[in-house]
């Protein structure tokens, strides 16, 4: 065997190690969030619904706000009063039930009206209309936009309910990438292969996908639109064709290419053009992550170890970002621009998910898994989906106060990845 083919073994083995690259058995579980610990801290809020009547859809909007770890909800028996409107609260009863916030659903023609009010001041802090809808995914929709629109009133940010996520199921060597909303449900398989799928990512405006393939034997990288379903090759060099992630303008993509003999980090445009290589390291240099600042953050061993690194998104001098433990990798940025997820080991410790608040330095370990990698913000950048290793995906607060199993269409899913928030 040649020395040229050992180390382009080699180096896919270490590339393989770091991305801890692993993919799924697909069986049928079923598609659902178990919330495996919840907050003490969340606020009691009441859901109070008189204008459609219907359980499930209530539901949907107490089931997103209970997960997102913000809020307990109360309906039915468990509210005081049940109030048409919120000035006609009696802060007194409410004061004594502990409930702070009201939200009552009512009908204004072919229109449902959502006031969040305060039941202690019994002003109403947020007013709008949706459009009912009375089939059942029509539904699902409206009731996770009236859970962004609730979570975003009281908290200030926008909640993700709307969002989706992308990730990789395999059975045997089948391999299909999904999409699915954030509470998992409605799951598609968008592509099939025999061969490996590997990193999807979502483009900034949630209507694209770019992951590595391996269609027809050849690596290669692919950009594909999610509505019409069009699919085209960004790139397709001889040898290592990796780990895509977008610029924030959504024009384009920066990656990992071994095309001159060892991994480093490219850039170009969408449609392949425009190629332009941004590092120049004797280590292993992959998984970039293009962060709002104008830096992109990648992994490294150039120091003898794989650690995250940062440099400005044109190239130049690399700087160690990561400082604590011997194993850093796996490098996302929130869509706030203020927080760095990342797998973290530490001697004789396993692989657990850590957030860096990027003004600060300042590190959290989250996650104690063991096996835990891949990690992705939601669009509000106040939770994080990641894979335990062992088959499975999990979300867990950015304060850690909040732990739910994310339940695939496969029993081995991997590679996660969560879109931005969907308006």
């Amino acid at each position: 065997m040649s020395k040229n083919i050992i180390k382009n073994m080699q180096q896919w083995l270490l590339l393989m190690v770091f991305s801890l690259v692993a993919v799924m058995n697909m069986a049928s579980a079923q598609v659902k969030l178990e919330i495996v610990k919840a907050s003490n801290e969340a606020y009691p809020i009441a859901l109070v619904d008189h204008a459609t009547n219907n359980q499930a859809f209530l539901e949907i909007i107490n089931n997103d706000l209970h997960r997102s770890g913000r809020f307990l909800p109360k309906t039915g028996l468990s509210v005081p009063e049940q109030l048409t409107t919120v000035s006609q609260a009696d802060s007194g009863i409410w004061r004594a039930a502990g409930i702070n916030f009201i939200v009552i659903m009512t009908p204004k023609g072919n229109m449902l009206q959502v006031d969040v009010g305060d039941t202690f001041s019994r002003t109403v802090r947020a007013s709008r209309q949706f459009q009912y809808l009375s089939d059942e995914k029509g539904q699902r929709v409206v009731a996770h936009k009236i859970a962004d629109f609730i979570y975003e009133a009281i908290i200030g940010v926008p909640g993700s309910f709307s969002s989706k996520v992308a990730y990789v199921s395999r059975t045997n060597r089948h391999f299909s990438l999904v999409v699915a909303d954030a509470d998992g449900a409605y799951p598609q398989v968008i592509l099939e292969s025999n061969e490996p799928i590997l990193s999807p990512t979502w483009s900034p405006d949630g209507r694209k996908l770019a992951y590595a393939s391996f269609e027809k034997k050849r690596n290669q990288i692919i950009v594909q639109d999610l509505y019409s379903g069009n699919r085209h090759v960004v790139i397709s060099e001889p040898g290592i064709n990796s780990a895509p992630t977008w610029s924030p303008d959504g024009t384009r993509l920066a990656f990992t290419l071994s095309r001159d003999g060892n991994p480093e980090i490219y850039t170009a445009n969408i449609d392949g053009s425009n190629l332009s290589r941004l590092t120049n390291s004797p280590g292993i240099d992959t998984e970039p992550a293009w962060g709002r600042d104008g830096m992109i953050y990648f992994t490294s061993d150039r120091a003898g170890t794989p650690q995250v690194y940062k440099m400005p998104e044109n190239g130049g001098p690399a700087v160690r970002v990561s400082t604590g433990g011997n194993y850093n990798a796996n490098a996302t940025i929130s869509a706030d621009g203020k927080l760095l997820a990342m797998m973290q080991r530490y001697p004789g410790q396993g692989f657990g998910i850590a957030l860096m608040d990027l003004t600060t330095g300042k590190v959290k370990r989250l996650t104690n898994g063991g096996k835990d990698e891949a990690p992705s913000f939601s669009g509000n950048s106040h939770m994080i989906l990641y894979s335990d290793g062992r088959g499975g995906l999990k979300i867990i607060s950015t304060d850690g106060n909040v732990e739910q199993r994310f339940y695939g269409i496969g029993s081995d899913v991997r590679k996660p990845s969560w879109s931005p928030n969907l308006r």
